[in-house]
This record gives structure tokens, sequence and C-alpha cells, in this order.
């Protein structure tokens, strides 16, 4: 049994209530720890482009609610019952330490059919309703108490929290997306999108021995970037393309480059669409063309723990070969995350970090 560990009595906390409106920050008092309950001090935490989606109202989500899922922390304090990581590690005080933003019951038809990230019972890191006793699932947030139920990671790494950030969301999605795939070595890749989910399936693509990657981005300054993340060819758009692709990831979430970027595929090849997460227009789709080429077609929402955990070794080999640490721009203190927020929506850097 655990040895009652000391710990503040209340926190900082930044309220999400409505679009548009400024993040109200507070004091709150934190919850009492419970059982198998882990309460981690966090160091860090990217603003993801979906908090900020939901901050200007582009997408809908329960209020009052602490937002917030990128997060790196130590444990401060563990509740009555020994707890261990996902790889069997038993997790101690001070461990650093980061955990899948989606909490499964691990026993619904859902979770038994290996898609623990659509859980009857699901509870998401930085989407939950805030109340006192229960609610601090959010990042933006000095502290965050993670239930019983969660797939704790412990990080045994210098690295930056820069680098692993992000690994709980961009990262784990990535690799989610790339188990999609039939094969990665010597196949030609176009990914639509080079933002961070784009950039991070750039660099793991070329790690795993990708013939070609081609990604296709509007923005300049982050077709340089992609570059720097190892991509092969770089273009504005799809209409400038005319060679054959196996693979096409689709990170933009863009109906109109998706119709276009689908005639590329080759015959057996991959579609896999992640970035729509939000009602957008329909697309035409031709059947024959699916049926004749034996196009797979595949979406991708969320991931699997065993995902954030290959994110994570993925990370500690090669976060510092590729710019990782470069794509966190600038960081903001918790008081300060309102004028964070402005600097997102107005500079567009690929991240933004909260250092409570």
């Amino acid at each position: 049994m655990n040895s009652p560990s000391t710990h503040p009595e209340t926190c900082q906390v930044a309220i999400f209530n409505d679009p548009n409106q400024l993040l109200e920050v507070r004091g709150e008092t934190i919850p009492e720890i419970s059982n198998d309950d882990l309460l981690v001090r966090v160091s860090g935490c990217t603003i993801c482009g979906s908090d900020l989606h939901t901050i200007t109202g582009k997408r809908q989500e329960s209020t009052p609610t602490i937002l917030g899922h990128e997060i790196i922390g130590y444990i401060e304090a563990i509740g009555t019952s020994p707890r261990f990581d996902l790889a069997g590690h038993e997790i101690k005080v001070g461990d650093r330490v980061t955990w899948s933003i989606c909490i499964s019951c691990g026993s619904c038809d859902r979770c038994e059919a290996e898609i623990p990230q659509k859980c009857v019972e699901l509870k998401k890191i930085g989407h939950e309703v805030f109340d006192s006793s229960s609610g601090f699932l959010g990042g933006f947030s000095e502290y965050v108490l993670l239930p019983g139920r969660t797939a704790v990671y412990k990080i045994d790494s210098e690295i930056e929290d820069e680098v692993f950030c992000p690994a709980n969301c961009a990262t784990a999605t990535v690799i989610a997306a790339c188990r999609q795939i039939r094969r990665i070595a010597g196949q030609r890749v176009l990914i639509i999108g080079a933002g961070m989910l784009g950039l991070t399936a750039t660099a793991y693509l070329k790690t795993q021995d990708a013939a070609e990657v081609t990604v296709v981005e509007p923005d300049e300054q982050r077709r340089q970037q992609a570059v720097d993340f190892g991509a092969d060819h770089v273009a504005a758009d799809i209409q400038s393309l005319t060679q054959q692709s196996d693979v096409l990831l689709d990170f933009s979430g863009s109906s109109a480059a998706i119709e276009s970027a689908l005639p590329l595929l080759a015959i057996h090849g991959t579609v896999v669409l992640v970035g729509t997460v939000a009602p957008s227009p329909a697309i035409a789709i031709d059947p024959e063309f699916i049926v004749r080429n034996l196009i797979h077609v595949a979406g991708v929402h969320n991931y699997r723990p065993s995902d954030l955990q290959d994110g994570l070794l993925f990370l500690q080999k090669y976060g510092l070969q590729f710019p990782f640490r470069q794509l966190v721009e600038k960081s903001f203190a918790l008081s300060d995350i309102n004028e964070a927020v402005e600097f997102a929506l107005r500079e567009k850097p690929i991240r933004v970090m909260i250092k409570p």
C-alpha cells in the first residue's frame, strides 16, 4: 500500500465556459485522491488544433470544461492501491508520465473488439465537464487527477516536454493511421497536410523505409518543414501531381483535396482518412474505381493505448533526429493562457505550450 503523499490542497485551472470568450483562470480545490487515482503535476501542455476549434466555436464541447490533452507531468500522489503503467512498471511519486487521452472501461463489446477509443463508457482527457469533485481531466491546469482506468506510461528519457507533449494526441494518432497500411517499406506515400500530424507521419514513414513521401501543403513555410522532416517531394496542391501513390494519408480534413487525390492511388492502394473530425462537404467516390483497383479505405479516430506506447518509443529513438522541438514556437504561463490562445490563432504556429 502506498503511504499518503502530501500535495497542495488547491491549484490554478483555466475553465472554458463558452466559445469566443476568454478562458477563466481561477483557483480550485484539488479533489480527494482515492483508491487507484493518480494526481499528476502538469509540467507542460501543448495547445492542439482541436482546442482552438473548441474555443472558437468550430467544435462543440459540453461546458464548463478544462481543455488541453497533450500533456506531460510528474506523479505527485498515488491513491491507496499500487499502480503500474501499461508496460508493467510500477508507478512511483516523482515519475515522469503521459497517458492515453481515451479512458475506457475495458469490458464492453467495443473494448473487447480492440477499439477502446469508442468505449460505450468513454471519458476523454480535456473533453469532460468540469466539477470540483472529479473533473480535473484537462491539461490547462496545474494538476490532473487520473482515474484508475487511465492507460499511463512512464517516460524514462531526458528529452524535453516540447518533444513529448504531442505524443498522446498527434504521435499516437499517426501510429494508429500507419497501422492501417498493409506494408510501409517500399511504398510511395502521399500525405495531405503538414501540421503536427502530417510532419510526424512524414518522419515516421521515413524511419519505416517508405520509398517516397510526398507532402501536399499550401503554406510555403510548412512545406519547408515537411522537407526538414524527411519529405522527398512537396507540392502546394494536388493538381500539380501526376505520379501514382500506394498510400494516401489525409490529415487536412479538406474534402476537395481528398477527392482530387483519390485518382492518384495505384492498384491495391490504401487511403486513410484522419483529418475530417467536423462536418464537411460530401465527396464523389467512383465505386468501380475502388472495386477494380482493390482500394482499401480506412478511417482513424483516436487510437489504442498500444499506439501511444509505440509513439513514445518512436520519439525516444528519433525525437532529436527530427526538429520536433522547433514545432513548439512559444511557451506561456497558465496565467497567460488567453494570451497564448490569441498568439496561436494569430500566428498559426504548429504548437504553443502552456507551462503551469
